[in-house]
């Protein structure tokens, strides 16, 4: 069937438009699409839905951001669970809201704190300080513009609006503090006595009615998911451009034509003076700001002027009044335009006239320059060799990729034509799952794991289609074999489960005789059969089980030797408590360091409570099937 389709196109599509149109005509293109796609709505915040799409589009940026950090230790599988689709749902909504917020309070970042943030971006600095020419290429190696990009980080710095003020005032009382520490460090003296759950197996026997019985409830433990074997071919840049040589002609033609970006434009170094004017001010106040702004142009031009000094009693810029109005170097772009017009047209020494910009009337007085300055061919030729090198494999891989996909499609029953045209090496991998081949950094893949088990290539037997693991390198896959999933036999894991109800069984012997004796010892006194003391405390737990350190801990204290026991690994361990004392103060470097991280802690509940509320305020409602997608079990246990 999928042959003929192949095989005559244009008839198919012909075939297609009859069916597809008199739907239209019936139910209308609104109508078809709903019908066609469903309601994918997983929540809805302030009125907007949060769609299927966007969530998965979401899981995979973090499953990504995840796999690189993790590398070959990335297990896909381990992250498919209800808490990690929790995580992305809640992400998404709180993303919303925050952006809702902002919007309804008008929060705006301004041009100067626009251009701080920007110059204190490391990447973009040259000798510490701001590089213009660093700055475009930053840009450009990531395909942005400075519009798109300063339009994008204005946003965030609205967005932070929102939530930063909460973060920055949140302070950690002295006395709360004190009391933190206090309990962190008080120190236990404490002897163990350990009651082996080992010691009891002997007394324990499992009838082959009890296996039977724990394999019949617990079914779904034993339980191997679905698997295929698989095939899969990877084109990367290195495959499809090896053997690129750019001549001495290239370097050359390549140098004048971008000649403006190995040097440093013209930068100006100015100082100003700014008078203030709100944007709904009267026309008379701005009159009158723009008067004192000339007695000032004035008094900055007379002979022997004091600019520095006029500067700091007068002006208004609270981000360079003090420096005498010094705005430090700045090249074109980094200015309002009105003022970098002004600036760019003075000599150097000279004051402007009165300059009006939407922040108020400017003096500006130019204090430097700086001529732009382009490096020798010689001195950049390695750099312009690699990015001619860097766009010419970009245009034979978009080639090889095309030529790739055309293969992969065309001939679908077999890899091999795409393989022997690029030199590939066909690759195999074994048990393969939904949520992908721990270990492999393509099976490991969502998007290859996804298209493994599409019914095309499960059922099919065909190629996939070309997949993207990333810049510049694709991937083709096919299904060679297919393990439906299946429940193990019992004979297969009887052993296991004999010797689980085995370790149960005489942990629960082992508990029932150390919580006799700790009633005994409770009652009366005895270090007999106790280990050696050790000291511990909430933050040295000495080696000691988490669950016995906070039984230990949260014993009351006011009658010595206490006793505690609790089940700590396979054993049932009591601790006799025989000292209680509160350990020396931390230094107070320390303790700042603890109080920091406590405060970001707080904070960070503080803006978790924010979020509610503005779940309530703008009325967060998840759907169904946002319910269903954050508490269904992983794949690997359906």
């Amino acid at each position: 069937m999928f042959d003929i389709i192949r095989n005559h196109r244009r008839w198919m599509q012909f075939v297609l438009l009859l069916l597809i149109l008199p739907s239209f005509v019936f139910v209308g293109i609104q109508g078809y699409s709903s019908f066609m796609e469903g309601d994918k709505s997983l929540a809805k915040v302030a009125g907007e839905t949060v769609t299927q799409q966007e969530f998965d589009a979401a899981s995979r940026s973090r499953l990504d951001q995840l796999r690189g950090m993790m590398g070959a230790q990335f297990d896909s599988q381990a992250f498919d669970t209800p808490a990690m689709r929790q995580a992305v749902l809640d992400e998404i909504i709180n993303t919303r809201l925050i952006a809702a917020e902002a919007t309804k309070n008008h929060f705006s970042a301004s041009d100067e704190q626009l251009r701080a943030t920007i110059q204190a971006i490391p990447a973009v600095q040259e000798d510490g300080k701001f590089s213009n020419a660093r700055y475009r290429d930053a840009l450009a190696a990531q395909g942005m513009t400075p519009v798109m990009f300063e339009a994008q980080l204005r946003r965030d710095l609205a967005l932070q609006q929102v939530l930063g003020p909460v973060a920055q005032s949140t302070t950690m009382p002295d006395a709360v503090m004190d009391r933190l520490v206090a309990a962190a460090t008080e120190r236990r003296s404490i002897q163990t006595l350990r009651v082996a759950a080992a010691d009891y197996r002997a007394k324990v026997s499992v009838g082959d009615d009890e296996v039977k019985a724990y394999y019949e409830a617990n079914r779904a433990r034993f339980e191997v998911p679905e698997r295929v074997d698989a095939q899969y071919v990877v084109l990367d840049q290195g495959a499809s451009t090896s053997g690129m040589a750019v001549s001495e002609d290239d370097v050359k033609g390549y140098y004048e034509q971008n000649k403006g970006r190995y040097g440093q434009e013209e930068q100006r170094r100015a100082s100003h003076i700014l008078i203030t004017v709100d944007g709904g001010a009267s026309e008379a106040v701005r009159e009158e700001a723009r008067k004192k702004a000339q007695s000032l142009d004035d008094q900055a031009k007379a002979p022997k002027a004091d600019f520095a000094k006029l500067a700091r009693e007068n002006s208004q810029d609270p981000g360079s009044a003090a420096k005498g109005g010094d705005l430090d170097w700045f090249g074109r772009g980094m200015m309002v335009k009105p003022f970098e017009d002004a600036a760019f047209a003075l000599k150097e020494g000279e004051v402007s006239g009165v300059v009006a910009t939407d922040y108020g009337f400017h003096v500006i007085k130019l204090t430097g320059i700086r001529p732009a300055v382009v490096k020798p061919l010689a001195e950049v030729r390695a750099q312009i060799v690699e990015e001619i090198k860097q766009q010419q494999a970009a245009r034979r891989f978009a080639e090889a990729a095309e030529q790739f996909t055309n293969l992969v499609y065309e001939q679908s029953d077999t890899l091999e034509p795409a393989a022997q045209k690029f030199g590939l090496k066909i690759q195999e991998a074994q048990g393969v799952t939904r949520g992908g081949l721990q270990g492999n950094d393509v099976m490991g893949n969502p998007k290859v794991a996804q298209a493994l088990f599409s019914d095309e290539v499960l059922r099919e037997k065909r190629n996939s289609g070309v997949i993207e693991l990333g810049p510049n390198r694709l991937a083709a896959v096919r299904v060679v074999k297919h393990v439906p999933a299946s429940v193990q036999p019992l004979a297969d894991v009887s052993s296991a489960i004999r010797t689980q109800l085995t370790q149960d069984k005489a942990l629960d012997l082992a508990r029932a005789a150390g919580e006799e004796r700790l009633k005994a010892l409770q009652a009366k006194d005895s270090s007999q059969g106790f280990g050696a003391a050790v000291t511990v405390a909430r933050n040295a737990p000495q080696g000691v089980a988490p669950a016995l350190l906070n039984a230990v801990m949260k014993a009351p204290a006011d009658k010595l030797p206490a006793f505690v026991g609790t089940i700590a690994g396979d054993d049932y361990v009591i601790a006799r408590i025989s000292k209680v004392e509160a350990a020396p103060k931390p230094d107070a470097a320390a303790i700042a360091g603890e109080k920091s991280m406590m405060e970001r802690r707080w904070a960070q509940a503080e803006q978790l409570a924010v979020l509610q509320t503005l779940r309530e305020k703008y009325k967060v409602t998840v759907s169904p099937e946002g319910t269903a997608l954050t508490t269904a079990a992983p794949a690997a246990e359906r």
